[in-house]
């Protein structure tokens, strides 16, 4: 019995470790990743030391802008579908937050909900986006989302 369970470990652990050989690869540069999914109208601007990968879309004198906040595991490219629809008659921004997507992880790994907060506090008053602002869940935490 005993040399049975120390058997189907084994292939279990061989299994194993045949995918992870299989399936891994290695980290892109980010220069690779931005050549393929940083094309125009993306930008990069600096918030509270770190490099934001933003879209901004659509009419730029528009007094409403639309600012929309992906959640987690994701990217601005959630948004795209919308966008699409929004920016004939919206300003539309899109945005990665930190560690995501093509923006920078915060300097301090500091990932609380207080620090997203003020990361998003600082994003949206110093871009000017005050009136609208739709998200996720994950955004709605830090108030970000009205």
């Amino acid at each position: 019995m005993r040399k049975k369970l120390m058997i189907t470990l084994a292939v279990a652990l061989a299994l194993v470790a045949g995918l992870v050989g299989v399936e891994w690869t290695p980290d892109r540069s980010v220069d690779s990743l931005q050549a393929r999914w940083a094309r125009a109208p993306s930008k990069f601007v600096t918030i509270d030391g770190v490099s934001v990968h933003l879209r901004d879309q659509g009419p730029g004198n528009d007094p409403h802008p639309i600012v929309l906040i992906h959640g987690t595991a994701s990217s601005l490219h959630t948004w795209e579908g919308w966008v699409a629809a929004l920016k004939s008659q919206h300003r539309v921004v899109s945005f990665d937050l930190p560690g995501a997507g093509l923006t920078a992880q915060f300097p301090d790994d500091d990932y609380r909900i207080e620090h997203y907060t003020r990361f998003m506090e600082d994003f949206l008053s110093r871009n000017g986006f005050r009136e609208k602002a739709v998200g996720t869940a994950s955004a709605a935490l830090t108030g970000a989302s009205g």
